[in-house]
């Protein structure tokens, strides 16, 4: 995915854009209206779909997922070293995939065809975060403190948000486009109004936040610390569900099965730890053979045309595998109550697996592929 000199003149208009913003950081985009659409219906899932993940070794990996009769197979579409940094997040929106890095750049390219496109200057610290929301806009997060919005027509900074004391750890964009929420070692979650590009609220965590989840609807959403997560209600002030972690918590991610929301944790113990939004552990399956360091979720059409999510799952093991979730809730009842001391042990089976031979930090599923 190499740029030709086509795309290496525009990576340079591209820089030249954002060091232009930078040099009158005083005036920077001021917008009354960030136009921001909701998500269109959704697209008919596609039987192919991308697995993206970075590395500490600075190579982004791109691995196709496509059915050879009724076998899930996982390839490689492109591999190639993106950054001179540790690769700390990745984000597919329609055509587009970005990356971004300790070296603080977001890195930009094609799907479509084939290329990089640029990359964003912006920041001035580690990129923590990135989220597309639908193909039309990119926020971008990072050890800095500020968040930035990009819109994907031209690339234009269309704002960038300051209002964390500290570095931003996660960010995630409601649904409907009109929201978006940000944790940051400042102890405190920020609900940002996209329409406006203004802060709406702060609230005050207990510890620094470290991963931020909207769920599917967006009628709930969840914080996760070292080793807890909350779960709140939109409208309601307090958590209406604790959950506790043996481990250390390094990724989270709601899923919505026969009508009812999971959320999916991933630890340090290799596990994937499966709760109801009441907070009860239903749950766990050993996905991995080192801790787990990112999950994502995409829907497929399968061989016989049906449509079932699949989960994609990267690890310090150097393995990509992606996984049914109906193999890992399909048989759970959300309204159980486990007893928390004797959790039920999955013993379930990869759909399809790619050892990378890596250290995999990040991943994001896709079925824009192209």
């Amino acid at each position: 995915m190499a740029p030709n000199d086509e795309h290496r003149r525009k990576r340079v208009k591209v820089d030249q854009k954002k060091n232009k913003k930078t040099k009158n950081d005083a005036k920077e985009p001021q917008t009354a209206g960030i136009d921001i659409p909701a998500l269109s219906e959704a697209s008919p899932a596609k039987g192919t779909f991308l697995i993206t993940a970075g590395t500490y070794e600075r190579i982004l990996y791109g691995i196709e997922a496509q059915f050879v009769g009724t076998l899930l197979t996982l390839s490689p579409r492109f591999i190639f070293p993106a950054h001179i940094g540790c690769i700390k997040a990745v984000s597919a929106g329609g055509r587009f995939l970005a990356s971004g890095s300790t070296d603080e750049i977001v890195k930009l390219y094609d799907l479509k065809k084939r290329v990089e496109l640029g990359s964003l200057h912006e920041h001035k610290g580690s990129i923590t975060s990135l989220q597309f929301h639908g193909h039309t806009h990119l926020l971008t997060a990072s050890d800095d403190g500020a968040i930035c919005i990009f819109r994907s027509k031209d690339w234009e900074p269309l704002k960038v948000l300051k209002a964390h004391r500290a570095a931003v750890t996660d960010i995630a964009i409601h649904p409907s486009g009109k929201l978006a929420l940000s944790v940051s070692l400042d102890r405190s979650m920020i609900l940002w109004n996209l329409l406006t590009g203004q802060k709406a609220s702060r609230t005050r965590t207990p510890q620094a936040g470290e991963l931020v989840e909207w769920s599917k609807s967006g009628a709930m959403y969840a914080i996760a610390y070292a080793t807890e997560i909350q779960i709140y209600r939109v409208g309601e002030p307090d958590a209406v569900a604790m959950v506790s972690s043996r481990q250390r918590i390094t990724s989270i991610l709601f899923t919505e099965f026969g009508g009812n929301d999971f959320l999916l944790v991933g630890s340090q113990d290799k596990h994937v730890h499966i709760y109801s939004t009441a907070g009860d552990e239903l749950a766990a399956a050993q996905l991995h053979d080192n801790r787990i360091k990112g999950l994502s979720a995409v829907d497929v059409t399968f061989p016989d045309e049906s449509v079932h999510t699949v989960v994609a799952s990267v690890s310090s093991d150097g393995y990509i595998k992606a996984w049914k979730l109906d193999d890992l809730v399909g048989e759970l009842d959300p309204k159980s109550k486990p007893d928390p001391k004797k959790v039920p042990e999955l013993a379930v089976e990869p759909l399809a697996k790619y050892n990378a031979d890596v250290r995999l930090t990040c991943v994001a599923a896709s079925n824009d592929i192209y």
